[in-house]
């Protein structure tokens, strides 16, 4: 569940930036990320970005296409699905829903935000929850996608208050310096930056490539120094055409 929530997260950063047009806008969008966990093969994650019916809403949608070793931690049946307002201004997540792919749901996410009550409601691996929220809180999708809006407009963002499940977590994120990074989709010069979850040994780092609009090329997540799992861009499509 680690490994496809790193992926899952990844992939947004790249919706939130990949598809950004010329004129501001965002664009539908479809991406492929190559998997490996301690140097084996866990096979690969598509994610896309849709309008949604209202103005100014997208729908962010993730499926896995896991290895024989990626079964072990996540199901080719898993999907999560992400509805949120994105923009100008910043993101603000509207629905989360997590389905493990199993025959129960005792795994399984789903909450909604009420921005005028200022509280989440949900159930999380079967139990329900009722939070209070402040503004600038995230789902751990819509995260992504914040942090990507904060590079876009040339700020530099120290952390985010985040949803994981039915708890609310502070996350602090810092710049690591600039690196060259080759990945199946080519080769870039990218901006590296890292994010962790407070009190954790788990630290996230993403390389963005300014050439690609800050698109996300690469991640990695590791545990105690050591890198355990890695996400590299494998292809993408902008557009309608996505």
């Amino acid at each position: 569940m680690r490994v496809l929530g790193l992926l899952l997260g990844a992939a947004l950063a790249l919706a939130a930036n990949a598809t950004h047009a010329k004129d501001g806008t965002l664009q539908p969008y479809k991406a492929r990320y190559q998997v490996t966990y301690r140097g084996l093969s866990g096979g690969q994650i598509e994610s896309s970005l849709s309008r949604g019916t209202v103005a100014g809403q997208w729908l962010y949608q993730t499926r896995a296409f896991p290895s024989l070793l990626g079964r072990v931690a996540v199901s080719p049946l898993a999907r999560e699905r992400s509805v949120m307002q994105i923009t100008p201004s910043g993101v603000r997540p509207l629905t989360f829903d997590f389905n493990d792919g199993s025959d129960t749901s005792t795994k399984d996410v789903r909450f909604k935000f009420d921005w005028e009550a200022g509280h989440v409601r949900g159930e999380a691996e079967g139990v329900p929850f009722d939070l209070p929220v402040q503004p600038g809180t995230q789902d751990t999708a819509s995260v992504q996608a914040a942090m990507i809006i904060e590079l876009l407009a040339g700020r530099s963002p120290q952390g985010f208050p985040i949803l994981t499940g039915k708890r609310l977590r502070d996350y602090r994120y810092w710049p690591e310096g600039k690196a060259t990074v080759m990945t199946p989709f080519g080769q870039f010069d990218t901006v590296v930056w890292a994010n962790q979850r407070d009190g954790s040994t788990r630290v996230t780092k993403v390389w963005h490539a300014p050439a690609l609009g800050y698109v996300p090329v690469q991640a990695v997540q590791y545990r105690k120094g050591q890198a355990e799992t890695q996400m590299k861009l494998l292809a993408l499509t902008r557009g309608d055409g996505g």
